[in-house]
């Protein structure tokens, strides 16, 4: 069991990049599962509502099916990192790469263009940077 432990405790460490997108990329998911629709929320977008071409712009943003793939590919990249398997994390990394780009497109259009202020949109760039760089860069150990 100890070395068990130990093991993950090095992959994790090995793929640190690969490890904290998967995590948050999970979180995310499940985050977006348990508050399904959360946008139409009117403590989050104030009256009135979201115009028709803005609702279709990022209306995706918090429904199952956006949920259920953002978990997905943060369960691919973990599987990859636990696994020690590089191709895991790097079909994680394709998965996860226009998940954020749509996400961070979706909160463009509610954070730039309307009246709503919100800064999601800043850190899903952040994010859609790391996975770039993560995967242009690879790990210290990959070939």
């Amino acid at each position: 069991m100890h070395e068990n432990v130990k093991l993950i405790g090095h992959r994790i460490l090995t793929y640190w990049s690969y490890f904290w997108i998967g995590l948050f990329t999970l979180i995310g998911g499940v985050y977006i599962s348990l508050h399904l629709n959360y946008l139409d929320d009117p403590r989050v977008t104030a009256p009135p509502p979201p115009a028709a071409w803005e609702r279709l712009s990022f209306g995706f943003a918090d429904d199952w099916w956006f949920a259920l793939l953002f978990t997905f590919a943060g369960v691919v990249l973990l599987i990859g990192v636990f696994n020690d398997s590089r191709w895991f994390r790097n079909v994680g990394l394709v998965l996860v790469a226009p998940l954020y780009g749509a996400l961070a497109y979706a909160f463009i259009v509610r954070g730039l263009f309307d009246y709503r202020f919100n800064l999601t949109w800043v850190f899903a760039f952040l994010a859609i940077g790391w996975v770039i760089e993560t995967a242009l860069r690879g790990d210290w150990q990959d070939d």
